[in-house]
């Protein structure tokens, strides 16, 4: 009979999180970053910064400016990924919206296109097909059972990238390459968009991060938006996409599943054992916060922590 052998024991103390916390603050705050707000945002600081720590058990440590709304952007994609695998927990072999879909169907996909077109095939996927209101509902849900309070829509950032989706005809250029969607392209691209012009904090984004590390329950309100498995799986699509166009360097730099925002935000999860969201406006070519990926990036090394240390690890009050 196959006997698991006891993992490594790793113990930090909440001490030593809030002093990792408050040293990346402390090292970035002041710090001049090559990056610039992303021209999508009005009437932004670029000088806010804000870091949240929120443990599987609700546990938070903040510093900064951690009440900050910011668009979700490519965070939306953890809330649609999280309805996906629940709605399809037998599927989830495959991933929609990147190259394998639940069907293992695969297209060619647009180009350079203002929203994420792999977003866009992961909403088709979520029931009902053909209600818009129904399908938004669903994802609202299940927003609502990751974060205790609710985000904000930024109307005129919605009204904004819907006119330029318009503008770059995104439906046709989808119907050109006949890029594969479950539902019709025009509800799939409008909820999307919608979604990723809904805005959170670093503290909202904490809490979201936290109900999956606890396996999808909310350290907070005690809501179960996922189970275990989906929960997993969210995180283990994080890993693989995460921040964009930098998802291999950080996670063998980080070992930790990550997404971020054109906003500045930028959410990772440590799977039974944490959350961190960091928040800086300014932004690189790649759309991803400078500050806050090297905050977090700082705070997984101080702390010695990463998803694939194959450590148990606990944290001492």
């Amino acid at each position: 009979m196959f006997q698991l052998k006891s993992m490594r024991q790793k113990t930090i103390t909440m001490a030593d999180v809030r002093l990792a916390v408050e040293e990346a603050y402390g090292k970035y705050r002041d710090v001049e970053v090559d990056g610039d707000v992303d021209p999508r945002l009005k009437d932004v600081d670029a000088d806010r910064f804000g870091i949240s720590v929120m443990l599987a058990d609700g546990t938070c440590v903040e510093v900064g400016d951690t009440d900050v709304m910011s668009p979700l952007g490519g965070i939306a994609a953890v809330p649609v990924m999280s309805v996906l695998c629940m709605q399809y927990p037998e599927a989830m072999d495959g991933c929609p919206g990147r190259k394998c879909s639940l069907d293992d169907t695969w297209s060619e996909k647009p180009e350079r296109m203002p929203v994420s077109v792999d977003g866009v095939r992961m909403v088709s996927g979520v029931e009902p097909k053909g209600d818009p209101e129904g399908k938004w509902t669903v994802m609202m849900d299940t927003l609502a059972g990751l974060v205790s309070t609710p985000p904000v829509l930024d109307d005129a950032l919605y009204e904004s990238m819907s006119k330029t989706n318009e503008a770059a005809n995104v439906e046709k250029a989808m119907a050109d390459v006949e890029f594969f969607l479950y539902d019709d392209a025009d509800i799939s691209i409008d909820l999307y968009t919608r979604m990723t012009a809904m805005c959170m904090s670093t503290r909202q984004l904490a809490e979201m991060g936290a109900t999956l590390a606890a396996g999808g329950c909310n350290p907070e309100s005690g809501a179960v938006p996922a189970d275990a498995l989906a929960s997993g799986r969210v995180s283990a699509f994080m890993a693989v996409t995460g921040p964009r166009h930098k998802s291999e360097p950080w996670l063998i730099r980080s070992g930790l599943p990550a997404r971020n925002s054109f906003g500045g935000s930028m959410l990772g999860v440590l799977p039974g054992v944490l959350a961190i969201a960091a928040y800086s406006p300014m932004v690189s070519d790649d759309g991803v916060s400078v500050k806050a990926f090297m905050a977090i990036g700082y705070i997984m090394r101080r702390l010695g922590l990463g998803a694939f240390s194959g450590e148990y690890v606990t944290v001492e009050k």
